[in-house]
């Protein structure tokens, strides 16, 4: 690696590169690739922390192969952390080992066995066992030369993890945020500009900290989009943004003409000017606004604007990525499809944004209840308990016939795998099933089938006035269930988890 390395490598600033630091334990953020994207730029990844000197000498070549993969400084400190928890753990356990070579299965093994009797929470035990299984796979032929083969740790010996789903906002809560009222309380445009890009578009803190000045662009639809980086995934995205929050874009791009000059940043919330409080020695307006400025603001804002939740106390533990969840949750309760949900997002897989779903499925629950409510041929009442095993497989199935056999006034209600050899015999059959949302339908059927029904008595034609007269039957009865539905309904809002049925939803 050249003296020069870092400099010609995503902006990194030490001044004789990768040998300079190397001979340092304390590596400063600010002097290592993509530092200007990370929140925490006066930080430091500690190597000192790592007693082995085979093993710290492994871990920087680990840190500099990731930091030159784009993994922010930020994210290898934690990585660096729990790799030191390891290195503590030998020193105690087994201070023999003194090269790579002496890094057995069984120590592996013991290894895993200390994680997983402690106290740690599961979340802890995973990450303790997935850095130290990502050290050992990516280093074994560089830092460390002469690991034994079998020195891995294998995937399905990764202690699970408790998969909780994301914490929700309250819709009150959410209101007060966003009330234009509680906004003028803020000092500046740029706090405005925080807070409703949080509450809009749900993006990462990280990436609404390093958006770029001219970040909007208006498409050929005319609409305006908000383009963005995802400094988790490193790419490009957009999204979409509505009237309210471009117009607020635009007011803080003109407090930036003025307060900035046309040229005078590059970021739609840059540091302040020199001088000013909070801006960054040396930096003001080149360097954007931090994560822990964002994280005070909405903590401020929440007791400036006295923000309470539904049992009246100051909503204090809400911060910034809850906005990000209460997004998803929304799209998931206003129907959106989660294909779509999950490019909103900007999430790299479905199944991260299929957790959303189990936050307050409101739009699941709601169908699921109003499944309850459907009546026969008949008019008999078809219910189902509402919760459990049941309930979900039973509505699970009334969605795929709806999708093989879609009926103008009702549902079939046959098996999955059977189909109807009478497909306009619906209204003398018992497998027929209705709602009150076809009421309509029902209503004009029946004045129809009446009609048709005199004018077959008229012309004398005794077969089809038969025919029409059970068909007239069925509709009273359909009719007069319709009506005990919609007397005593009282739907009730209920908490069911269709994770592994998400995708049917959309």
């Amino acid at each position: 690696m050249s003296t020069g390395s870092l400099s010609v490598i995503a902006g990194g600033r030490a001044a004789g590169g990768w040998e300079a630091l190397w001979g340092l334990d304390v590596w400063p953020f600010e002097q290592l690739p993509h530092a200007d994207l990370d929140p925490d730029q006066h930080g430091v990844l500690r190597f000192d922390r790592i007693a082995q000197p085979w093993l710290r000498e492994a871990a920087k070549r680990w840190a500099r192969a990731r930091l030159l993969r784009a993994i922010s400084p930020a994210s290898m400190r934690i990585y660096v952390r729990d790799l030191s928890t390891f290195s503590e753990w030998m020193a105690k356990q087994t201070p023999e080992v003194r090269s790579p070579a002496l890094i057995t299965r069984s120590l592996l093994e013991d290894y895993l066995l200390w994680v997983r009797t402690g106290d740690r929470a599961p979340a802890t035990r995973q990450r303790y066992v997935c850095v130290v299984r990502q050290f050992l796979a990516e280093q074994c032929e560089d830092g460390l030369t002469g690991l034994p083969r079998g020195a891995v740790i294998h995937r399905s010996e990764m202690p699970n993890r408790v998969d909780r789903p994301p914490r929700g906002l309250e819709r009150s809560v959410f209101e007060q945020f966003i009330d234009p009222a509680n906004l003028v309380l803020l000092g500046n445009e740029q706090q405005r500009t925080v807070i409703l890009l949080l509450a809009h578009t749900g993006m990462r803190v990280s990436s609404v900290i390093t958006l770029a000045r001219d970040a909007v662009e208006v498409g050929s639809d005319g609409h305006p989009y908000l383009r963005y980086r995802n400094v988790k995934l490193k790419r490009e995205a957009m999204i979409p943004i509505g009237p309210v929050l471009l117009e607020q874009i635009r007011r803080q791009q003109r407090y930036l003409d003025a307060a900035y000059g046309p040229a005078g940043t590059p970021f739609l919330l840059p540091s302040p000017p020199e001088g000013r409080v909070g801006s960054t020695p040396g930096r003001g307006g080149s360097c954007h606004i931090v994560n822990q400025t964002v994280g005070r603001l909405v903590s401020e804002y929440v007791r400036r604007a006295e923000i309470r939740g539904s049992d009246g106390r100051l909503a204090t533990g809400v911060h910034p990525h809850l906005f990000r969840h209460h997004l998803g949750a929304s799209l998931v309760n206003d129907g959106v499809p989660l294909p779509v949900i999950q490019r909103v997002l900007d999430h790299e897989s479905l199944e991260m944004t299929v957790r959303y779903a189990r936050v307050a499925d409101q739009t699941v629950s709601s169908a699921l209840a109003g499944w309850q409510q459907r009546v026969n041929v008949r008019g008999e009442r078809i219910a189902l308990p509402v919760d459990g095993p049941l309930a979900q497989a039973a509505w699970m199935k009334d969605r795929i016939s709806r999708a093989k056999q879609a009926l103008p006034n009702g549902y079939c209600g046959l098996p999955l795998v059977q189909t109807c050899p009478h497909p306009n015999a619906c209204l003398s059959c018992d497998q027929f099933l209705t709602d009150p949302s076809y009421r309509k339908v029902h209503e004009d059927q029946l004045t129809q089938t009446r009609r048709l029904r005199a004018d077959a008595e008229h012309a004398g034609h005794a077969r089809l006035v038969e025919l029409l007269a059970g068909d007239e039957a069925a509709l009273n009865r359909i009719m007069t269930g319709l009506d005990s539905l919609e007397a005593d309904s009282t739907p009730a809002a209920r908490q069911i988890d269709l994770l592994e049925i998400a995708q049917d939803v959309s």
